[in-house]
């Protein structure tokens, strides 16, 4: 049975869009976060376990996931990626009873990823993925996102999950270099190498650079595709010719796709492995 009703624990910077998406999807949405500003604006109460609905949509930093999971008996959960923070609390979450996780893996259903699953669908010979966000000033990841644990952590999943969906899940994780500012617990700069389906696979992430940008490249004996998610465009890089570009708004579709594959799979399974290999380079 799908449900009517959802509650959401967390609204943070991408609620805005998110929420659009949820009142698209449910009859009655219950809201949840420890910031008053956010209790006043959205007219959210402050303790999750008082939640009644039996679906919970968790949106808080990846830190605090297991922490509420363990409190949240019988509920079914959409979980925000990446699941966990290191393979200790993977294990610690796949050993929880009580709960059905589904794994929100919202980049992985951008609308240029729908476009190659549906009009290309061909194995390439290389994969190379660029993120880039201005997530830092004065030589420091800015305050605000500390709570995402670095760049290797909070993006690479992102890209990592859209190749899965297109390739499937058998990758593995070979290697990652990092960067730090002094005094920095996280990172702000990975690149990293996977395997899927035996093809190399290369991550690439900057929070130093002004400009958001996030690609994922694909390449050919005879040319290379670029599903560009920030623009929603499908391009031929050969010619510079966009092949496809979407309607609306990125996250809004992203999330979109989030609920209509909850509603026709669980993608648990499927997210272990993912997450088996990508918290090897934490």
């Amino acid at each position: 049975m799908i449900e009517k009703n959802v509650s959401v624990i967390g609204l943070g910077h991408a609620f805005i869009h998110q929420e659009k998406v949820l009142k698209d999807n449910f009859k009655d949405i219950e809201l949840c976060d420890i910031d008053q500003q956010k209790q006043i604006q959205y007219n959210a109460i402050s303790d999750y376990k008082k939640l009644n609905n039996s679906l919970v949509f968790v949106l808080v930093p990846p830190k605090k996931h297991l922490e509420i999971l363990k409190k949240l008996n019988n509920k079914k959960i959409i979980l925000e990626k990446p699941m966990v923070t290191n393979l200790k609390e993977l294990k610690e979450l796949i050993n929880i009873n009580n709960l059905d996780i589904y794994s929100s893996l919202h980049f992985a259903f951008g609308k240029e990823i729908d476009y190659f699953i549906k009009k290309i669908n061909k194995r390439p010979n290389h994969i190379y993925s660029y993120i880039s966000d201005n997530y830092v000033s004065n030589s420091h990841i800015k305050k605000n996102q500390i709570s995402l644990g670095g760049s290797y952590l909070d993006e690479v999943i992102n890209p990592l999950s859209a190749i899965c969906r297109m390739f499937g899940y058998n990758i593995k994780f070979i290697k990652t270099e990092k960067k730090f500012y002094e005094g920095d617990t996280y990172d702000y700069y990975s690149k990293s190498v996977f395997k899927t389906d035996n093809i190399e696979t290369i991550i690439e992430v900057e929070w130093n650079n002004k400009k958001s940008k996030k690609y994922i490249d694909l390449e050919y004996d005879d040319r290379t595709i670029r599903l560009d998610s920030m623009n929603q465009e499908v391009i031929d890089l050969t010619n510079n010719k966009i092949l496809y570009k979407a309607k609306g708004n990125r996250m809004y579709n992203h999330y979109s796709g989030v609920i209509k594959d909850y509603k026709k799979n669980n993608n648990f399974k499927h997210s272990i492995i993912l997450h088996k290999e990508l918290l090897k380079g934490v």
